[in-house]
Protein backbone atom coordinates (compact mmCIF):
# COMPACT_ATOMS: atom_id res chain seq x y z
CA UNK A 1 0.00 0.00 0.00
CA UNK A 2 1.30 3.17 -0.78
CA UNK A 3 1.30 5.51 2.26
CA UNK A 4 1.30 8.45 0.18
CA UNK A 5 -2.44 7.63 -0.88
CA UNK A 6 -3.48 8.42 3.19
CA UNK A 7 -1.96 11.98 3.00
CA UNK A 8 -5.01 13.92 1.97
CA UNK A 9 -6.44 12.79 4.87
CA UNK A 10 -4.37 15.19 6.87
CA UNK A 11 -5.25 18.53 6.96
CA UNK A 12 -2.61 21.20 5.41
CA UNK A 13 -0.89 21.64 8.53
CA UNK A 14 -0.62 17.85 9.20
CA UNK A 15 0.59 17.64 5.68
CA UNK A 16 3.47 19.83 6.21
CA UNK A 17 4.56 18.59 9.21
CA UNK A 18 5.02 14.75 7.48
CA UNK A 19 6.94 16.35 4.79
CA UNK A 20 9.07 17.91 7.16
CA UNK A 21 9.59 14.34 9.15
CA UNK A 22 10.61 12.84 5.87
CA UNK A 23 12.51 15.20 4.69
CA UNK A 24 14.80 15.14 7.64
CA UNK A 25 15.00 11.30 7.38
CA UNK A 26 15.02 11.21 3.23
CA UNK A 27 19.26 10.61 3.27
CA UNK A 28 18.89 7.70 5.99
CA UNK A 29 20.40 5.27 3.10
CA UNK A 30 23.10 4.60 1.46
CA UNK A 31 24.96 2.03 -0.97
CA UNK A 32 26.08 -1.03 0.41
CA UNK A 33 29.69 -0.76 -0.20
CA UNK A 34 29.48 1.88 2.34
CA UNK A 35 32.30 1.24 5.18
CA UNK A 36 31.23 0.24 8.42
CA UNK A 37 32.13 3.35 10.00
CA UNK A 38 29.96 5.30 7.69
CA UNK A 39 27.46 2.83 8.49
CA UNK A 40 27.34 3.56 12.45
CA UNK A 41 27.62 6.99 11.91
CA UNK A 42 24.90 6.90 9.81
CA UNK A 43 22.69 4.16 12.18
CA UNK A 44 23.62 6.92 15.13
CA UNK A 45 21.55 9.70 12.61
CA UNK A 46 18.51 7.92 11.83
CA UNK A 47 18.02 7.11 15.46
CA UNK A 48 18.35 10.58 16.33
CA UNK A 49 16.18 11.94 13.56
CA UNK A 50 13.56 9.37 14.51
CA UNK A 51 13.51 10.51 18.15
CA UNK A 52 13.57 14.16 17.58
CA UNK A 53 9.89 12.95 14.72
CA UNK A 54 8.92 11.13 17.79
CA UNK A 55 6.79 14.15 19.58
CA UNK A 56 5.80 15.77 16.37
CA UNK A 57 4.57 12.50 14.84
CA UNK A 58 2.05 11.92 18.04
CA UNK A 59 0.96 15.64 17.57
CA UNK A 60 -0.01 14.23 13.89
CA UNK A 61 -1.44 11.14 14.65
CA UNK A 62 -4.04 13.61 16.88
CA UNK A 63 -1.97 11.34 19.97
CA UNK A 64 -1.87 14.67 22.13
CA UNK A 65 -4.86 16.45 22.78
CA UNK A 66 -6.06 19.96 22.58
CA UNK A 67 -4.87 22.38 25.82
CA UNK A 68 -7.84 24.45 27.00
CA UNK A 69 -6.56 27.26 28.88
CA UNK A 70 -8.14 30.44 30.80
CA UNK A 71 -7.26 34.13 30.96
CA UNK A 72 -4.13 36.71 29.51
CA UNK A 73 -1.59 35.61 31.95
CA UNK A 74 1.58 34.48 29.83
CA UNK A 75 -0.18 34.72 27.36
CA UNK A 76 3.44 34.76 25.09
CA UNK A 77 4.74 31.96 27.01
CA UNK A 78 1.43 29.88 25.99
CA UNK A 79 2.70 30.95 22.12
CA UNK A 80 6.03 29.97 22.26
CA UNK A 81 5.29 26.41 24.10
CA UNK A 82 3.02 25.66 21.95
CA UNK A 83 4.86 26.47 18.73
CA UNK A 84 7.61 24.13 20.10
CA UNK A 85 5.70 21.10 21.39
CA UNK A 86 3.00 21.46 18.37
CA UNK A 87 0.31 21.44 20.52
CA UNK A 88 -2.64 23.38 19.68
CA UNK A 89 -4.24 25.84 21.98
CA UNK A 90 -7.54 27.60 22.59
CA UNK A 91 -7.46 30.49 24.86
CA UNK A 92 -10.31 31.77 26.79
CA UNK A 93 -11.93 34.54 28.79
CA UNK A 94 -9.36 36.75 28.26
CA UNK A 95 -10.40 39.65 30.19
CA UNK A 96 -13.99 38.78 29.71
CA UNK A 97 -15.20 40.55 33.10
CA UNK A 98 -12.99 44.19 32.13
CA UNK A 99 -14.51 47.24 30.54
CA UNK A 100 -12.20 46.39 27.76
CA UNK A 101 -12.38 43.05 26.72
CA UNK A 102 -9.96 41.08 24.99
CA UNK A 103 -6.76 41.52 24.28
CA UNK A 104 -5.00 44.81 24.46
CA UNK A 105 -3.45 46.36 21.49
CA UNK A 106 0.26 45.13 22.36
CA UNK A 107 -1.08 41.33 22.57
CA UNK A 108 -2.30 41.83 18.96
CA UNK A 109 1.29 42.79 17.62
CA UNK A 110 2.82 40.59 19.48
CA UNK A 111 0.48 37.47 17.85
CA UNK A 112 1.34 39.72 14.70
CA UNK A 113 4.83 38.96 14.75
CA UNK A 114 4.39 35.34 15.47
CA UNK A 115 2.58 34.66 12.19
CA UNK A 116 5.33 36.32 10.45
CA UNK A 117 8.22 34.16 12.11
CA UNK A 118 6.13 30.99 11.47
CA UNK A 119 4.39 29.11 8.50
CA UNK A 120 1.47 27.28 8.67
CA UNK A 121 0.29 29.00 12.02
CA UNK A 122 -3.71 29.03 12.37
CA UNK A 123 -4.96 31.64 14.28
CA UNK A 124 -8.86 32.78 15.34
CA UNK A 125 -9.97 35.15 17.32
CA UNK A 126 -13.18 35.73 18.45
CA UNK A 127 -14.82 38.79 17.77
CA UNK A 128 -14.73 40.69 21.27
CA UNK A 129 -11.08 39.29 20.96
CA UNK A 130 -12.03 37.05 24.46
CA UNK A 131 -11.35 33.80 22.75
CA UNK A 132 -8.82 32.76 20.73
CA UNK A 133 -7.43 29.19 19.17
CA UNK A 134 -3.93 28.80 17.78
CA UNK A 135 -2.77 26.36 16.20
CA UNK A 136 0.80 26.16 15.47
CA UNK A 137 2.88 25.74 12.83
CA UNK A 138 6.76 25.41 11.54
CA UNK A 139 9.10 28.17 12.89
CA UNK A 140 10.69 29.69 10.04
CA UNK A 141 13.14 32.40 11.57
CA UNK A 142 14.95 34.65 8.60
CA UNK A 143 15.49 38.14 8.81
CA UNK A 144 12.14 40.53 9.75
CA UNK A 145 11.77 44.19 11.35
CA UNK A 146 9.36 44.75 13.27
CA UNK A 147 7.67 47.87 14.57
CA UNK A 148 6.75 47.07 18.37
CA UNK A 149 4.69 50.32 19.31
CA UNK A 150 5.16 52.24 22.54
CA UNK A 151 2.36 50.51 24.88
CA UNK A 152 5.16 48.00 26.19
CA UNK A 153 9.18 47.79 26.00
CA UNK A 154 10.84 45.69 23.01
CA UNK A 155 11.90 43.40 25.53
CA UNK A 156 8.57 42.22 25.54
CA UNK A 157 8.85 40.78 22.29
CA UNK A 158 12.39 40.28 22.57
CA UNK A 159 11.91 37.69 25.56
CA UNK A 160 9.83 35.07 23.73
CA UNK A 161 11.69 35.20 20.24
CA UNK A 162 15.27 34.38 22.23
CA UNK A 163 13.32 31.37 23.84
CA UNK A 164 12.29 30.01 20.19
CA UNK A 165 15.88 31.29 18.24
CA UNK A 166 17.67 28.05 18.48
CA UNK A 167 14.94 26.03 16.92
CA UNK A 168 14.28 27.80 13.66
CA UNK A 169 15.00 26.84 10.35
CA UNK A 170 17.09 29.72 9.41
CA UNK A 171 19.27 32.27 11.42
CA UNK A 172 17.09 34.94 13.07
CA UNK A 173 17.95 38.38 12.40
CA UNK A 174 15.21 40.92 13.91
CA UNK A 175 15.19 44.39 13.73
CA UNK A 176 12.40 45.87 16.56
CA UNK A 177 11.86 49.39 17.09
CA UNK A 178 9.82 50.81 19.56
CA UNK A 179 10.56 51.84 23.68
CA UNK A 180 14.32 50.61 24.90
CA UNK A 181 13.54 51.25 28.15
CA UNK A 182 10.64 51.90 29.80
CA UNK A 183 9.85 52.11 34.06
CA UNK A 184 9.03 48.53 35.90
CA UNK A 185 9.71 46.64 32.95
CA UNK A 186 13.07 44.94 31.71
CA UNK A 187 15.28 46.43 29.49
CA UNK A 188 17.15 45.41 26.42
CA UNK A 189 20.49 46.18 28.42
CA UNK A 190 19.43 44.10 31.14
CA UNK A 191 18.39 41.20 28.54
CA UNK A 192 21.41 41.49 26.58
CA UNK A 193 23.72 41.58 30.06
CA UNK A 194 22.18 38.27 31.74
CA UNK A 195 19.85 36.89 28.95
CA UNK A 196 22.58 36.30 26.49
CA UNK A 197 24.79 34.30 28.95
CA UNK A 198 22.33 31.68 29.96
CA UNK A 199 22.05 31.17 26.59
CA UNK A 200 25.48 30.81 25.52
CA UNK A 201 25.68 27.54 28.57
CA UNK A 202 23.09 25.26 26.47
CA UNK A 203 23.59 26.83 22.82
CA UNK A 204 27.80 26.10 21.72
CA UNK A 205 27.73 27.83 18.52
CA UNK A 206 30.58 29.20 16.23
CA UNK A 207 28.71 32.99 16.11
CA UNK A 208 26.86 33.64 19.54
CA UNK A 209 24.17 35.41 19.62
CA UNK A 210 23.86 39.07 20.02
CA UNK A 211 21.62 42.34 20.61
CA UNK A 212 23.15 45.66 19.17
CA UNK A 213 21.42 49.43 20.27
CA UNK A 214 21.04 50.89 17.40
CA UNK A 215 19.05 53.64 18.51
CA UNK A 216 17.57 54.39 22.40
CA UNK A 217 13.87 55.67 22.73
CA UNK A 218 11.67 56.02 25.60
CA UNK A 219 8.06 56.85 26.04
CA UNK A 220 6.03 58.51 25.26
CA UNK A 221 7.09 58.26 22.08
CA UNK A 222 9.59 55.49 21.75
CA UNK A 223 12.20 55.77 18.44
CA UNK A 224 14.57 53.36 19.57
CA UNK A 225 15.79 50.56 17.35
CA UNK A 226 17.01 47.21 18.18
CA UNK A 227 18.82 44.41 16.35
CA UNK A 228 18.93 40.65 17.42
CA UNK A 229 20.70 38.02 15.48
CA UNK A 230 20.96 34.21 16.64
CA UNK A 231 22.57 31.11 15.37
CA UNK A 232 20.26 27.60 15.05
CA UNK A 233 21.22 24.52 16.58
CA UNK A 234 20.01 20.81 16.04
CA UNK A 235 19.78 20.23 19.72
CA UNK A 236 20.82 21.83 23.00
CA UNK A 237 23.38 20.81 25.47
CA UNK A 238 22.82 19.48 29.19
CA UNK A 239 24.04 21.97 31.74
CA UNK A 240 25.00 21.64 35.38
CA UNK A 241 25.38 25.18 36.73
CA UNK A 242 25.82 25.41 40.79
CA UNK A 243 29.02 27.31 41.07
CA UNK A 244 27.85 30.83 41.39
CA UNK A 245 31.34 32.78 42.43
CA UNK A 246 32.41 35.93 43.78
CA UNK A 247 31.46 38.80 42.60
CA UNK A 248 34.86 39.86 41.26
CA UNK A 249 33.59 43.47 39.40
CA UNK A 250 30.72 45.55 38.91
CA UNK A 251 30.37 47.27 35.47
CA UNK A 252 27.37 50.05 34.49
CA UNK A 253 26.20 52.06 31.75
CA UNK A 254 24.54 55.70 32.51
CA UNK A 255 22.49 57.12 29.27
CA UNK A 256 20.98 60.05 28.42
CA UNK A 257 19.31 61.20 25.70
CA UNK A 258 17.88 64.91 24.41
CA UNK A 259 19.12 65.80 28.29
CA UNK A 260 22.21 67.64 29.67
CA UNK A 261 24.85 65.61 30.00
CA UNK A 262 26.11 66.24 33.30
CA UNK A 263 22.94 63.94 34.80
CA UNK A 264 24.72 60.93 33.73
CA UNK A 265 27.58 62.18 36.19
CA UNK A 266 25.28 62.70 38.90
CA UNK A 267 23.72 59.20 38.61
CA UNK A 268 27.16 57.88 38.81
CA UNK A 269 28.07 59.70 41.80
CA UNK A 270 24.70 57.89 43.40
CA UNK A 271 25.43 54.67 42.55
CA UNK A 272 29.15 54.27 43.44
CA UNK A 273 28.13 55.79 47.16
CA UNK A 274 26.31 53.19 47.75
CA UNK A 275 28.40 50.34 45.89
CA UNK A 276 32.20 51.72 47.25
CA UNK A 277 31.91 49.65 50.59
CA UNK A 278 31.10 46.60 49.26
CA UNK A 279 33.52 46.21 45.91
CA UNK A 280 36.12 48.69 44.53
CA UNK A 281 36.80 47.65 41.22
CA UNK A 282 33.60 49.85 40.08
CA UNK A 283 33.47 51.70 36.09
CA UNK A 284 30.54 53.26 34.78
CA UNK A 285 30.78 54.83 31.44
CA UNK A 286 28.45 57.45 29.84
CA UNK A 287 26.25 56.32 26.60
CA UNK A 288 24.99 59.61 25.41
CA UNK A 289 23.04 59.81 22.10
CA UNK A 290 21.83 62.76 20.23
CA UNK A 291 19.63 62.98 17.05
CA UNK A 292 17.96 59.70 15.61
CA UNK A 293 19.73 57.24 17.86
CA UNK A 294 18.50 59.21 20.92
CA UNK A 295 14.86 57.84 20.15
CA UNK A 296 11.62 60.89 20.15
CA UNK A 297 11.52 61.34 23.69
CA UNK A 298 14.19 62.67 26.55
CA UNK A 299 14.85 60.14 28.90
CA UNK A 300 18.11 58.97 31.24
CA UNK A 301 18.36 56.10 33.42
CA UNK A 302 21.46 53.81 34.21
CA UNK A 303 22.07 50.29 33.63
CA UNK A 304 24.57 48.12 36.59
CA UNK A 305 25.94 44.76 36.33
CA UNK A 306 28.13 42.35 38.29
CA UNK A 307 29.95 39.69 37.08
CA UNK A 308 31.68 36.85 39.06
CA UNK A 309 34.49 34.48 39.18
CA UNK A 310 32.52 31.62 37.45
CA UNK A 311 30.90 34.15 34.58
CA UNK A 312 27.53 34.86 35.90
CA UNK A 313 25.70 38.14 36.05
CA UNK A 314 23.20 40.09 38.31
CA UNK A 315 21.94 43.52 37.37
CA UNK A 316 20.24 46.26 38.80
CA UNK A 317 18.61 49.12 36.85
CA UNK A 318 16.63 52.30 37.09
CA UNK A 319 15.59 55.45 34.81
CA UNK A 320 13.30 58.32 34.67
CA UNK A 321 9.58 58.93 34.28
CA UNK A 322 8.39 59.31 31.16
CA UNK A 323 7.46 63.29 30.02
CA UNK A 324 4.11 63.81 30.96
CA UNK A 325 3.45 62.03 33.59
CA UNK A 326 1.90 64.02 36.55
CA UNK A 327 4.43 62.03 39.18
CA UNK A 328 7.32 63.84 40.39
CA UNK A 329 10.79 63.11 38.41
CA UNK A 330 13.17 61.48 40.96
CA UNK A 331 16.55 63.54 40.78
CA UNK A 332 19.32 61.84 39.10
CA UNK A 333 21.77 60.62 42.62
CA UNK A 334 18.33 58.80 43.93
CA UNK A 335 17.95 57.15 40.43
CA UNK A 336 21.87 55.77 40.59
CA UNK A 337 21.34 54.63 44.58
CA UNK A 338 18.17 53.08 43.39
CA UNK A 339 20.16 50.91 40.69
CA UNK A 340 22.62 49.92 43.22
CA UNK A 341 20.38 48.83 45.78
CA UNK A 342 18.39 46.46 43.06
CA UNK A 343 22.13 45.23 42.44
CA UNK A 344 23.14 44.84 45.42
CA UNK A 345 19.44 42.67 46.02
CA UNK A 346 19.87 40.22 43.26
CA UNK A 347 23.38 40.00 44.01
CA UNK A 348 22.70 38.78 47.93
CA UNK A 349 19.22 36.40 46.14
CA UNK A 350 22.26 34.55 44.42
CA UNK A 351 22.49 31.71 42.26
CA UNK A 352 23.55 31.09 38.91
CA UNK A 353 21.58 33.27 36.67
CA UNK A 354 19.83 36.69 37.40
CA UNK A 355 16.13 36.42 38.44
CA UNK A 356 15.01 38.02 35.29
CA UNK A 357 16.11 34.55 33.58
CA UNK A 358 15.00 31.87 35.45
CA UNK A 359 11.87 31.11 32.86
CA UNK A 360 14.99 30.63 30.51
CA UNK A 361 16.77 28.61 32.00
CA UNK A 362 13.86 25.93 33.50
CA UNK A 363 12.65 26.66 29.78
CA UNK A 364 16.40 24.96 28.07
CA UNK A 365 16.92 22.37 30.55
CA UNK A 366 13.43 21.07 29.49
CA UNK A 367 14.26 21.38 25.60
CA UNK A 368 17.95 20.36 26.02
CA UNK A 369 19.24 16.59 25.25
CA UNK A 370 18.45 13.77 27.27
CA UNK A 371 20.67 13.69 30.05
CA UNK A 372 21.00 15.69 33.61
CA UNK A 373 20.89 19.20 34.32
CA UNK A 374 21.55 21.12 36.79
CA UNK A 375 21.15 24.64 37.74
CA UNK A 376 21.33 26.78 41.03
CA UNK A 377 19.15 29.32 41.16
CA UNK A 378 17.65 32.40 43.72
CA UNK A 379 14.53 32.08 45.25
CA UNK A 380 11.93 31.36 42.82
CA UNK A 381 9.86 34.49 41.29
CA UNK A 382 6.24 33.96 40.44
CA UNK A 383 6.84 33.89 36.90
CA UNK A 384 9.39 31.16 37.11
CA UNK A 385 7.06 29.17 39.18
CA UNK A 386 4.29 29.62 36.57
CA UNK A 387 7.09 28.54 33.56
CA UNK A 388 7.58 25.11 35.61
CA UNK A 389 4.15 24.55 35.72
CA UNK A 390 3.25 25.42 31.82
CA UNK A 391 6.75 23.68 31.20
CA UNK A 392 5.12 20.32 33.08
CA UNK A 393 1.49 20.66 31.21
CA UNK A 394 3.31 21.47 27.67
CA UNK A 395 5.96 18.97 27.50
CA UNK A 396 5.15 16.60 30.42
CA UNK A 397 8.66 17.65 32.02
CA UNK A 398 8.66 17.18 36.00
CA UNK A 399 12.11 19.08 38.06
CA UNK A 400 13.31 18.05 40.72
CA UNK A 401 13.71 21.34 43.49
CA UNK A 402 15.48 21.43 46.63
CA UNK A 403 16.03 23.75 49.22
CA UNK A 404 19.96 25.06 48.89
CA UNK A 405 20.63 25.51 52.87
CA UNK A 406 19.62 21.28 52.92
CA UNK A 407 22.21 20.63 50.13
CA UNK A 408 25.04 22.63 51.93
CA UNK A 409 24.37 21.39 55.43
CA UNK A 410 24.59 17.92 53.79
CA UNK A 411 27.97 18.50 51.99
CA UNK A 412 29.27 20.18 55.65
CA UNK A 413 27.98 17.27 57.45
CA UNK A 414 30.56 15.07 55.07
CA UNK A 415 33.37 17.16 55.68
CA UNK A 416 33.13 19.54 53.00
CA UNK A 417 33.49 23.20 52.94
CA UNK A 418 30.40 25.66 53.37
CA UNK A 419 30.51 29.10 51.57
CA UNK A 420 28.19 31.84 52.62
CA UNK A 421 26.67 32.70 49.09
CA UNK A 422 23.57 35.35 50.71
CA UNK A 423 19.96 33.95 50.84
CA UNK A 424 19.49 31.13 52.32
CA UNK A 425 16.38 30.50 50.03
CA UNK A 426 17.90 29.52 46.54
CA UNK A 427 17.00 26.80 45.14
CA UNK A 428 18.95 23.70 42.97
CA UNK A 429 16.40 22.87 40.17
CA UNK A 430 17.61 19.31 38.31
CA UNK A 431 15.89 17.86 35.57
CA UNK A 432 16.27 14.87 32.65
CA UNK A 433 15.51 16.57 29.26
CA UNK A 434 13.15 15.70 26.67
CA UNK A 435 15.70 15.50 24.06
CA UNK A 436 13.58 18.48 21.85
CA UNK A 437 14.98 18.43 17.90
CA UNK A 438 14.57 20.95 15.81
CA UNK A 439 12.85 19.71 13.35
CA UNK A 440 12.84 23.05 11.14
CA UNK A 441 16.49 23.57 10.89
CA UNK A 442 17.73 22.25 7.02
CA UNK A 443 19.62 18.52 7.79
CA UNK A 444 22.58 17.83 5.33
Amino acid sequence: MNPNENLNEFNGFYYEVIKQVLSNVKDAFMDDGADSEALSQLKLRWEHKLKSSEMIGLTAMGVHNELQLEGCNFLRQHIVFSLLSGRTITITKIRSYDDNPGLKEFERIFLSMIKRLTNGTELKLSKNGTELSFRPGLIHGGELEFDCGVQRCVSYFLEPLILMAPFCKKPLNVNLTGVTNSVDELSIDAIRATWLPVFSRFVLADQCAEIKIKARGFRPSGGGSVTFSSPIKRNLRAVQCIKPGKVCKIRGLAYVCKVTPSIASRMIDGAKKMLHGNISDIYITIDQRKGPQGGLSPGFGIFLTAETTEGVFFHGEAMSRPKGQNEDQTVPEEIGEQAARRLLDEIHMGGCADSSCQSLAATFMTLCDRDVSKFLLGPLTINSVHTLRNLQMFFEQMFKLEEWWKVMKEIVGKGGNAMKNGSEDKCLMTCVGVGFFNINKDQL
